[in-house]
């Protein structure tokens, strides 16, 4: 069977939500998905939820983990299953178990992305409770062609960009990429990989997903500062690598620097007085070594 839409779903301490979210997916307007979901060895009793919620409609795949390995992995599985066991689909999405979406979200977005020939259609998301950034894109709907990179560095609400659930993927384009190995901005290093090598990115204005912060256990509210700031500083240093061998450096490297900079001062505010050096010495390291070769 051929699905218009796949969506992967990393599962870890979301007994609370998780049916919920899965129930959001089932009860899509959009029924030709495929649920894929990574129990990334939850100690709860997110294994149980899963096996009854599978038995309940074959569109849900489970996958197990023998142990934990963050987010970013578990969707790794999901991507490396669709592609290992030749899933016929035409769109990718991700969803985070704790999380909710609009019914016609999948409809809405895959007859956008068809009729728009987009690689990536993007919409908009909602927090669950006070979420101190703006999230708001645009009023209009919008297409980048070429430079795709271009919707985050001209947005300062850049964060409907930067995560990876707000968005289908053309299947095609995700065959050769994959989450690095963080726990903290593993969807940002993504992004960095995929925009570069889209065509079309179509946004639109459309509050479909609903990102849940009220969650107790999720492991992103618990990241120390320290931490978050370590994940950024290898996360910059694997997208100018990439972006080099893609010739795309130099052209993106001052938008890039601003960009980084911003989301450095909003997310690790405790150290972003001394990471804001780093930070710009880092990328301008990486430039001064093209022009010296």
């Amino acid at each position: 069977m051929r699905y218009k839409v796949t969506t992967i779903v990393p599962v870890y301490n979301a007994e609370e939500f998780l049916e919920r979210g899965i129930n959001c997916l089932l009860n899509q307007t959009l029924k030709d998905i495929k649920i894929i979901c990574v129990n990334d060895a939850s100690p709860d009793n997110c294994s149980e939820i899963l096996k009854k919620l599978s038995k309940l409609d074959d569109r849900i795949v489970v996958i197990n983990h023998d142990s934990n390995k963050g987010a970013g992995s578990a969707r790794n599985t999901g991507l490396d299953y669709i592609f290992n066991s030749s899933v016929e689909t035409d769109f990718i999405s991700f969803f985070d178990a704790d999380d909710q979406i609009a019914e016609d979200a999948y409809e809405v977005a895959y007859n956008e992305a068809i009729n728009h020939a987009a690689d990536i259609l993007n919409f908009n998301f909602v927090p669950s409770t006070h979420w101190e950034y703006q999230t708001v894109v645009s009023g209009d709907s919008v297409d980048y062609n070429g430079n795709c990179l271009n919707a985050i560095f001209d947005n300062e609400e850049f964060y409907t960009f930067i995560v990876c659930w707000s968005k289908l993927y053309k299947k095609e384009l995700l065959r050769d990429i994959r989450f690095n190995s963080n726990r903290f901005f593993e969807d940002g290093a993504f992004a960095y990989k995929v925009l570069p090598r889209a065509k079309k990115l179509r946004v639109i204005p459309n509050k479909f997903y609903i990102y849940n912060i009220e969650n107790p256990a999720s492991l992103s509210g618990k990241t120390l500062s320290t931490e978050r700031s370590k994940a950024i500083l290898k996360t910059i240093k694997q997208t100018c690598e990439d972006w080099i061998s893609l010739g795309i450096f130099e052209d993106n490297k001052d938008k890039f620097e601003k960009h980084i900079l911003l989301y450095s001062s909003l997310v690790c505010p405790d150290t972003y007085a001394k990471d804001k050096k780093i930070i710009s010495t880092l990328i301008h390291e990486y430039g001064e070594s093209i022009n010296n070769k």
